[in-house]
C-alpha cells in the first residue's frame, strides 16, 4: 500500500510540471501616427469700405466703421469732415481648413495694429487711409471656444494682441467675417481718384 501511495504522488508531481509549461506565442504589430499639421486661410470676400468721397476741413480726419455684419456708419463730425458712403461696403469673410478631421481647435491672430492704404497711381504727397480695430463676428462654420466663447470676447482679444480661439466644424472648417474701422491718415491731404489699397496678415495655428 505504501508503494502505491508514493507511486500516486510521483503522478501528481508529473501533473503539476506540465501545467506550468503551456505554449506561448509572440507576435508584432504596428502603432502609427499621421501628422496632418498644414492649415490653409482662403478669402471667400475681400474686406472693402466700398466708393467713399472725402470730405476735408483741414483740422479733423474723417473716420468710418465697417462691422463684421456689414454696417457702415461714419464717426461723429467734429467739423465738416466726412466719409460719404456712395457704393456698397463688403466685410472680408475667411475659411480656415484645418485639413483634418471634426471639431479641432485652432486659434486665429488678427492684427491690432494700422494697415496703410494708399493709391499706387497717385502723385506723392496723395492722402492715405489707416485701417485698424479689426473685429468679428459670430462665425457660420465652426465656433468660438476656449477663452474666446463669444464675439466679444474674441474682439477684446484682438485689440489685446491676442488670437481668437475656434473649434472647426464637422467638415474641419472656421469661417467667419471681418470688419474694422478706416481713418484718414492726414486731414489736411488731398485725394484724388482711385483706389487704395494695403495688405494685412492673418495667421492660424492649431493649440
Amino acid at each position: 500500500m505504501k508503494h502505491v501511495v508514493k507511486l500516486g504522488l510521483a503522478i501528481l508531481g508529473i501533473a503539476v510540471v506540465a501545467s506550468t509549461a503551456q505554449a506561448q506565442t509572440t507576435e508584432t504589430f504596428t502603432a502609427s501616427a499621421t501628422v496632418a499639421s498644414s492649415l490653409t486661410i482662403t478669402q471667400n470676400t475681400a474686406l472693402s469700405f466700398g466708393n467713399l468721397v472725402v470730405i476735408q476741413d483741414g483740422t479733423n480726419a474723417a473716420e468710418a466703421v465697417l462691422t463684421a455684419a456689414g454696417t457702415f456708419t461714419t464717426a461723429a463730425q467734429v467739423g465738416t469732415e466726412n466719409l460719404v458712403q456712395t457704393g456698397t461696403p463688403t466685410p472680408g469673410n475667411f475659411t480656415v481648413n484645418a485639413g483634418v478631421a471634426s471639431f479641432v481647435n485652432l486659434q486665429v491672430e488678427i492684427p491690432n495694429t494700422a494697415t496703410t492704404l494708399t493709391n499706387g497711381a497717385a502723385p506723392p504727397g496723395n492722402g492715405t487711409f489707416t485701417v485698424d480695430t479689426f473685429t468679428v463676428a459670430a462665425p457660420t462654420a465652426g465656433g468660438f471656444t476656449g477663452t474666446t466663447t463669444t464675439a466679444a470676447a474674441c474682439n477684446t482679444a484682438i485689440a489685446a494682441g491676442n488670437p481668437c480661439q475656434f473649434i472647426t466644424s464637422a467638415a474641419g472648417l472656421v469661417t467667419f467675417p471681418l470688419g474694422a474701422t478706416i481713418a484718414v491718415t492726414l486731414a489736411t491731404s488731398n485725394f484724388i481718384d482711385g483706389t487704395y489699397s494695403g495688405n494685412y496678415d492673418l495667421t492660424a495655428s492649431f493649440y
